[in-house]
């Protein structure tokens, strides 16, 4: 199985831009934990955890498109070189001057992801550059394990991190990670797009607005770039709601410690995401159709999200402790038999000199589709219950599999290749 990510694994620029994506991701996924639990614990109020996602949104809403058309102007690596650098330099600075107000910690996430919007595009629009296209699955698995790998690391120390460490050192470790993916970046190649800058300050500034365009253009033009496109926005933006959900599934659901939310949540949904990412390019190798593995994630993912929230809680303890690790492990891989399939799609059908704009653009409508339902996901919560929430996600996840059965085809029959 590890076979197929040999080759991969061989081409020295892409480990350089791998160990950036992994130092990024598990820092990341640490302080996401830490900020989380840190407010929640604060405030008890899930509204509040949902105001934390509203300042990682702005940046998204505010400059999304520009930092994505920039990824497609300038020199790839040097986005990479000055986000990361930056992102080490906020950690750093407010774990070293942090005071105890949850409005800082608001600003440190808006600064943050104010980088982040040029980091992402930059490191997605540079898998194809460094990759051939036969192995633009593999690239995508490989981040797609590491990325997860780290959910699974970051979520599951960070609790034990931040009751040994604290609040600040636990903040200085993320700010060291951070840096050492800064290092990592400084080694790849220039990547340039094949773009001339333009001469006047005129040109620079029509261009830029035109390349957006022209990237949301393209989306919308093409139905097999559509598809996945949309289905990849609508699932990372429940899975936001997800992660700001986390404190009151842990709290309401299975009465656990806040601190020990990761190890009995989150790693074992890693752990399935780890299994998916490591079988599924094998499958979709063997000829099974993308749009399939698609359709029987939601469907599984449906499920088992009505099984955890109804059935679960009234099986005897030993059971339900049991039942709970093999249901997160199950929605974990249908998460990745989500996105794999939908996301090396995307990639391979969009032209190079588009890829930038198409991926910024992605998260740029993510973080801004996902606003206002994780309000009023917090909402809901405090309302209604965490159980009501759930249900809301397994009935779409049913419907999203009878609605792609029934008129999927048809929609994707207009385009020029089959998903």
């Amino acid at each position: 199985m590890l076979k197929e990510f040999k080759p991969v694994l061989l081409n020295k620029q892409f480990r350089y831009l791998w160990i950036s994506q992994i130092t990024s991701q598990l820092s990341i996924n640490i302080m996401n934990f830490v900020f989380l639990i840190w407010l929640f614990d604060k405030t008890g109020s899930a509204l509040s955890t949902s105001f934390l996602w509203v300042a990682y949104s702005l940046p998204a809403i505010l400059v999304g498109p520009f930092a994505s058309a920039t990824a497609d102007i300038v020199d790839r690596r040097k986005m990479l070189i000055v986000a990361n650098f930056l992102q080490g330099l906020t950690i750093l600075i407010f774990a070293v001057a942090h005071p105890e107000n949850i409005f800082v910690l608001f600003e440190v996430v808006f600064i943050y992801s104010l980088l982040n919007q040029f980091y992402v595009p930059a490191e997605s629009a540079s898998v194809p550059t460094l990759l051939p296209k036969e192995r633009f699955a593999q690239g995508n698995s490989l981040f797609l394990l590491t990325q997860q790998g780290s959910m699974v690391l970051g979520f599951g120390v960070a609790g034990f991190l931040l009751a040994l460490l604290g609040f600040e050192t636990t903040l200085l470790l993320c700010s060291l990670l951070l840096f050492i993916a800064f290092l990592s970046t400084l080694f790849l190649p220039k990547m340039v797009p094949g773009y001339d800058a333009p001469q006047t300050f005129e040109l620079a500034v029509t261009g830029f607005f035109g390349k957006i365009l022209e990237g949301y253009k393209f989306i919308k033009g093409e139905r097999n770039i559509l598809a996945p496109f949309s289905l990849l926005i609508i699932f990372q933006v429940l899975v936001q709601v997800a992660v700001i959900a986390v404190p009151s599934i842990a709290k309401d659901l299975l009465n656990l410690s806040l601190y020990t939310t990761g190890i009995y949540i989150l790693v074992p949904a890693g752990v399935g995401a780890i299994v998916g990412v490591l079988s599924l390019p094998r499958l979709i190798a063997r000829g099974w159709r993308k749009k399939k593995v698609i359709e029987n994630s939601l469907l599984l993912l449906g499920i088992f999200l009505f099984l955890f929230t109804f059935v679960i809680p009234l099986l005897p303890y030993s059971v339900r402790v049991i039942s709970t690790f093999i249901s997160f492990a199950i929605i974990g891989l249908t998460f990745v038999g989500v996105v794999i399939p939908s996301q090396t799609f995307l990639q391979e059908s969009t032209p190079r000199d588009l890829r930038g704009r198409v991926f910024g653009n992605y998260w740029f409508l993510v973080t801004a589709a996902s606003v206002l339902p994780v309000i009023f996901s917090g909402s809901i919560i405090e309302a209604l219950g965490i159980r009501i929430l759930i249900l809301m996600f397994s009935v779409l996840g049913i419907s999203a599999y009878f609605i792609s059965r029934r008129f999927g085809d048809d929609f994707l029959n207009n385009g020029t290749k089959k998903l």
